[in-house]
Formats: structure tokens, sequence, C-alpha cells
């Protein structure tokens, strides 16, 4: 007989739990770790307890706690070693190594000499609309985890892991989730339609004012609100964590600059 699939709060409970003990495995490793290779504490705190409970073919403590069992599509059998150690990886590295392709894929852009400005700002707005969206993405997967069921971390649910119980759950109605998953995922919809907007009107201004200041209060380059406003070279405006992070070149003249040319502007706020 078939084990019944597992419900949204045990799920939930269990993602929690884990959670938890992550956090305190990582706040262990940090202090044995020197403060330069500190922040490595949270991925590899990830990566040494799944090792040692998932890969070995175990419940995690959360998973024991809540009662329930991965399995893989069939709901019959555990997932297989490959499809737990690629859903370990994503869920850790995932988002950051999304996040690095997509900041090559800018650096790539900006030095290509045969696109043309016009051409290199759409690519550049949409490689940075899907950077920003990013986070909403993972909350819609998990909205959905809170109304239907199913793990909470995308990389399971890529790999087609899922949950039943190992025993007997008490039968309840959690009005509440189902509540919860409706608010997150208007939340992510919202947060997407804003940033989808923000995009829209920073292309519009780029083609009608291509080589003017930027005086609008976000950053072209970042799409966010102008923070400690830096001006480049070329005269245009950009915030401070642009100007001396990723950026090599204007986002709207495709100028290069160093970063030691860059002016912090003090006391100046755009309007």
């Amino acid at each position: 007989m078939a084990l019944p699939t597992a419900q949204p709060a045990e799920v939930l409970r269990a993602w929690q739990k884990d959670d938890l003990y992550e956090k305190q495995l990582a706040e262990s490793l940090s202090k044995l770790m020197s403060s330069r290779y500190a922040s490595k504490a949270t991925p590899l705190s990830s990566v040494i307890y799944r090792s040692l409970t998932t890969l070995k073919d175990l419940q995690t403590l959360g998973e024991e706690y809540s009662g329930i069992v991965q399995v893989d599509e069939s709901y019959h059998k555990l997932p297989t070693y490959c499809s737990r150690l690629i859903s370990i990886l994503l869920s850790t590295f995932g988002e950051n190594i999304t996040r690095q392709i997509i900041q090559s894929a800018e650096k790539q852009v900006e030095r290509n000499a045969t696109l043309t400005s016009e051409a290199q700002n759409v690519i550049l707005v949409i490689l940075k609309t899907l950077g920003n969206i990013m986070p909403q993405i993972q909350n819609i997967h998990r909205g959905i985890a809170y109304m239907n069921g199913g793990p909470m971390q995308i990389g399971k649910t890529l790999t087609g892991i899922d949950y039943v119980h190992v025993r007997p759950a008490a039968a309840a109605y959690y009005a509440h989730l189902r509540l919860l998953g409706v608010v997150t995922l208007l939340h992510a919809f919202v947060s997407c339609g804003q940033t989808l907007y923000r995009s829209k009107k920073h292309l519009e201004q780029m083609r009608e004012t291509p080589n003017e200041v930027d005086s609008n209060k976000s950053c072209v380059a970042c799409l966010e609100e102008i923070v400690h406003p830096c001006v480049l070279p070329c005269g245009h405006i950009f915030c401070l964590n642009c100007s001396y992070g990723a950026l090599e070149s204007c986002a709207l003249c495709r100028t290069p600059f160093t970063k030691n040319s860059v002016v912090p502007l003090m006391n100046y706020y755009p309007e």
C-alpha cells in the first residue's frame, strides 16, 4: 500500500527545523574559520548537513521530527543518489551560480563591439531584471508549496523529489497555510510587476535621452533607488554599489571607466 503524500504543514515544519540546525552549524563553523572565509560557513554547513543525512539515505532531523521521507516521482522509492546530490547542489549554490552567469553575460555584452548601444542597453536591462526577480521566483515556488504541498526548495522540485508520511499524521485542514500561500504569491507577483515596470521605464528613458545625465531617482544599472550617488567621467550618475562594483563601463553611453575616476557626490539627491 502506498504511503500518503506529506501534508504542506509537515513539509514546512521539517524545512524550518533543518534550516535552524543548518544555521546553528554555520555559526559554529564561522567561529572556527578566519574572518576571510566566514561567508563560506553557510553553504558549507548546508553541504555537510545534507551529506551526512540525505546522501546517506537517512532522514534529516527535521524530516524525522515531522515523520516524512523523501521519495521519487513514483512515491514508492527513495530518490536516486544522483537526484539527491543534484538537489543539494542546486539548493545550496543554484542562486549564486545563476547570478554569476548573469554577471558574466553582462560583461560579455558590454565588451561586444558588434552590438549597437541601443541593443546593449536592452540586453543589459533584461539581464538586470532577471537578477532582480530571482528572489521572487523562489517566493512563487514557496507559495505554491504552502498551498499544494511539495518541497520548499526549487532544487528538490527540479529533480523530482517529494515527501510521504511514514507515520500517521493528524488530519487537519491547514487553512492558514493556504492563506499564507496566496499572500506570498500576490506579494511575489506584485514585486515582479514593479520590477518589470521599472525596466520598461528605463528602456523608454534610454531610447529618448541616451546621452543625457540620468536625473531619475533610480539607478539605470541596478534598477533600484540611487543610494550614495556617484558621477562617472562621462557625466552619468549611478549608485555607489554599481559605480565601485561590477560596472566597468557606463550603462548609458558605454564609456569605459576606472574605479579611481569615480567621484562620489556629497549632499546630492537626484530629483
